[in-house]
């Protein structure tokens, strides 16, 4: 699994949709090289399931029974197709920090890797208080709850990520530890008692096979000797050898466990080329049938696809599978939305891409069943998650897959779900209510619900019966301010209103007095010697009384507040409402907490919903807390990915009208506006999306139009404006229509062309710049890739250009080349990072004047350009 939080890579085109653990696919937007007359004209046509004698259950109604392989379908005793759906029980066995909060450094500087993570508590603690840490931490991190909930949830299989040194004595190769069965006899245990599968994944391999972190140790590789391209094969050969006796010790426990649905020999294991990769995977294979003939195993495909393994079951390989992992929508694989997974799920515009490709390519050339080991289908969606987690889940199983999702718990600071995180469960979040400060908008006067810093919502606290304290907090710090400064907040009608009830929770709302309201102080020992004064008043000109704050003349910083102790109902929704103002402040915020513990005076409070851990500076005893909690702390699931995967009907989803067709375009140049027309298409409405890039980063500019004709009247001048039209149904939007332009804009030289504003490209990709100003940047360059602009010569004769690149290695670059003449080729120096730009320039002479074709075709990879600009010498 990789961490997309802290981790920036630049990809080779081979990788461009494979970063990581991604698949070689085309994400379809606009295919400029077909015509209208297509064959389907943009409907989904899916290919034929080959005929065989076996049931196919429902997902969730197949018999409990071992798994075999038989043709391209995971098979159970009785002869039935077994639909696996399930999860992956990452950060559980196998760390990786990035789970346990967001941010660089989630539990201490230098602390990214399961190697690092225990290295750090071996260095302060010891080889025995280590274990007995580790231990803490796995007997809470997943408990019976966390069981409960996924099969309740409708999943039937856990992949289950471990370190090869759970089982191995790493001070003593191809030695069981002491403990080598504790946490794998308990997985599988709990799944059987639930009848689950479990999918034992080798996803820490000794040495470390690949340079992630997700390896166990990063930038290690040893697994395949270190350096790929002069690697110690004595080192490789010794590391796949205790691979090979780990299996075959895992083989040995487990080949008569029927829950135990496959072994997973190696997970993303990239420090490799693919055909080494498909050779050790089958050693490893053929160690494992040296003890177990049945159990399925699972062969890894490689970051390129699983091409070098060829016809299996013709090399004698049996009850064997294969494994990728799918992310639509993420790690450049397009972006996260419904399009992506539209297109992924329902095989392109033409229905030869997508799912469809890779269930031609298994059952054409592999002839064996597939596992989706990782993919992450509702994260960013927000309830449309739910929908596509089930077409997902669905789609797989029809076609025999088997598919686990990346992952089943994944905690932050902050908590909550959001419009959905990586995880099914996270903890629960949402303590920060309403916020407003005089930096973010001085003089405010609002509800809580248009608070300018956070307006507040819906929140659901607790899953069960818990006492609660709503805390208002303010504060202000002089800072330059003259002294006294002016601090005056005044807040009323403050309700916390239950949901289903729509009943006041609260006491005293409208402040007739200060009863059922204490007084807090979070920069002092007692309220008494804190500056910061509340008090109950009534406006002037006004009868409702209410809380107004102020602070004591010679106070240099204050902050704290009053809290009230409410009961709150498990399962209840509650929603804050209210009104505060600022009557003329400086440097000040108030801000409204729901906390699970009461405010202590001396200490400031926050909305973090878990506490946080440095491994390098935390004492023994927060460590263990920070460990202990995990299985207490109260969820936040991902409700609408649970519904959707119970209930008996699926949502209506990915039912996918034609494409609009036949569109053209009429410019009125003398106006600057566009007309669009194209053929009805029956029942539908449609969306009008129109772009400065060709093919690329369209703009929806006309939502739900009741007729085949448009007239956008928004376009900037001087910019060409690309437009495509979809149809739109009650529930899907077809795929793009072919793409029209109005006339092309001729960038002025001299002048300054933005990379992104091409009329033309080829391999190259776009993504948001970190430079000044934003924009985009081109990216993801291979030789012969080529960008190609419509530029205006006013004169000839010598011209200095600057372009603004960034490269983490440098780069030969790319040949700057103006109609037929190459006017020089400039090589990029490295920058110091992707998104770390730099100005570099050359000088050129230019013979030719007037509208002419600009091209940059890249020599070489590994460089991206946000701008370029021609001066005049």
């Amino acid at each position: 699994m990789k961490n997309t939080q802290t981790t920036k890579f630049k990809l080779k085109p081979i990788a461009q949709y494979l970063a990581l653990g991604l698949i070689a696919a085309t994400v379809t937007g606009c295919d400029l090289s077909t015509t209208d007359a297509d064959k389907h004209n943009g409907v989904t046509e899916y290919l034929p399931e080959p005929e065989h004698n076996m049931a196919m259950p429902k997902a969730g109604q197949e018999q409990y029974s071992a798994l075999r392989q038989q043709d391209t379908y995971w098979v159970n005793e009785q002869d039935q197709v077994v639909s696996l759906r399930g999860l992956n029980l990452g950060n559980w066995l196998m760390l990786e920090t990035w789970m346990m909060n967001s941010g660089e450094n989630p539990v201490g500087e230098g602390i990214h890797d399961q190697c690092s993570f225990e290295g750090k508590l071996v260095e302060r603690f010891g080889d025995a208080e280590t274990e007995r840490l580790m231990d803490l931490y796995r007997s809470n991190y997943i408990t019976d709850r966390d069981w409960d909930i996924m099969a309740e949830a409708g999943f039937n299989v856990i992949r289950l990520p471990f370190p090869y040194h759970i089982i191995e004595d790493e001070n003593n190769p191809k030695t069981l530890r002491a403990d080598a069965w504790e946490w794998l006899d308990l997985a599988i245990a709990e799944a059987k008692e639930r009848e689950m599968y479990v999918i034992l994944d080798l996803h820490g391999a000794q040495g470390s096979q690949g340079w992630e972190h997700h390896s166990g140790c990063e930038g290690k590789n040893e697994f395949w000797g270190g350096d790929q391209d002069n690697p110690d094969t004595a080192l490789a050969a010794e590391n796949q050898d205790r691979a090979k006796w780990l299996w075959q010790q895992v083989a040995t426990r487990y080949k008569d466990e029927k829950a135990v649905a496959a072994y997973g020999v190696l997970n993303e294991p990239w420090g490799t080329d693919a055909d080494t990769l498909a050779e050790v995977s089958i050693e490893l294979y053929n160690a494992i049938r040296e003890v177990d003939q049945d159990t399925i195993v699972v062969l890894p495909g490689h970051n390129s696809g699983t091409d070098s393994y060829g016809d299996l079951p013709a090399q004698g390989i049996t009850n064997a599978a294969l494994e990728m992992h799918f992310y639509p929508g993420i790690f450049g694989w397009g972006e996260i939305g419904y399009k992506v997974h539209r297109d992924w799920l329902t095989c392109g515009l033409f229905s030869d891409e997508g799912v469809c490709e890779w269930q031609d390519q298994l059952k054409k050339q592999h002839k064996v069943p597939f596992l989706i080991g990782e993919m992450q289908p509702w994260t960013g969606l927000g309830e449309t998650g739910g929908a596509i987690t089930r077409a997902t889940f669905d789609k797989y199983n029809e076609m025999g897959w088997a598919a686990t999702t990346w992952s089943y718990k994944v905690t932050t600071r902050d908590g909550g779900q959001g419009q959905g995180t990586w995880g099914l469960v996270t903890n629960k979040g949402d303590r920060l209510l309403a916020k407003a400060d005089t930096w973010a908008c001085a003089g405010w006067d609002s509800s809580f619900a248009e608070a300018c810093g956070l307006g507040t919502k819906i929140v659901t606290p607790t899953d069960d019966d818990q006492t609660y304290h709503l805390v208002i907090k303010v504060g202000s710090g002089r800072w330059g301010a003259p002294d006294p400064y002016q601090v005056d907040l005044r807040l009323d009608d403050i309700q916390l209103i239950a949901q289903s009830t729509e009943t006041n929770v609260l006491a005293n709302s409208s402040f007739d007095s200060m009863d059922s309201w204490l007084e807090w102080s979070a920069t002092n020992d007692s309220i008494d010697d804190d500056g910061l004064v509340a008090q109950v008043n009534t406006a002037e000109g006004s009868d409702n009384s209410a809380l107004n704050f102020t602070v004591l003349p010679g106070t240099e910083f204050a902050n704290g507040g009053v809290y009230q102790t409410v009961e709150l109902k498990g399962g209840e929704s509650y929603l804050l409402t209210g009104h505060f103002a600022d009557m003329g402040s400086v440097n000040t915020w108030a801000e409204i907490y729901l906390l699970p513990a009461a405010p202590v005076n001396g200490q400031d409070v926050s909305g973090s919903a878990m506490p946080t851990i440095d491994l390098n500076n935390s004492s023994l005893e927060e460590i263990e807390n920070y460990f202990s909690m995990q299985s207490t702390i109260e969820y936040d699931k991902n409700q609408w990915v649970i519904d959707a995967l119970t209930e008996e009907t699926a949502p209506k989803i990915l039912d996918v009208p034609y494409r609009p067709v036949n569109l053209s375009l009429v410019e009125d140049e003398e106006n600057n506006t566009i007309d669009l027309t194209w053929k009805a298409v029956d029942g539908a409405k449609y969306n009008v999306y129109r772009s400065a890039i060709s093919g690329a980063s369209y703009q929806l500019v006309a939502e739900g139009v009741e007729t085949p004709y448009y007239t956008d009247t928004t376009k900037p001048e001087g910019v060409t404006g690309f437009y495509v039209v979809t149809a739109t149904n009650a529930t899907d939007e077809s795929y793009y229509s072919k793409e029209v332009a109005s006339a092309f804009t001729a960038f002025a030289i001299p002048g300054l062309i933005q990379a992104e504003n091409f009329v033309h490209q080829e391999g190259m990709q776009l993504e948001n710049s970190q430079d000044d100003g934003g924009g985009q940047n081109t990216g993801h360059a291979n030789p012969g890739d080529i960008l190609e602009y419509t530029v205006d010569v006013a004169e000839a004769g010598e011209y200095t250009v600057e372009f603004r690149v960034a490269t983490e290695p440098g780069s030969q670059g790319f040949i700057l080349r103006l109609g037929e003449t190459d006017l020089t080729t400039v090589a990029v120096p490295a920058t110091g990072g992707w998104q770390t730009w730099m100005t570099i320039s050359t000088t050129v002479n230019i013979t030719t004047t007037g509208e002419q074709s600009l091209v940059l075709e890249a020599v070489d990879d590994e460089w991206n350009l946000n701008w370029f600009r021609f001066t005049k010498n």
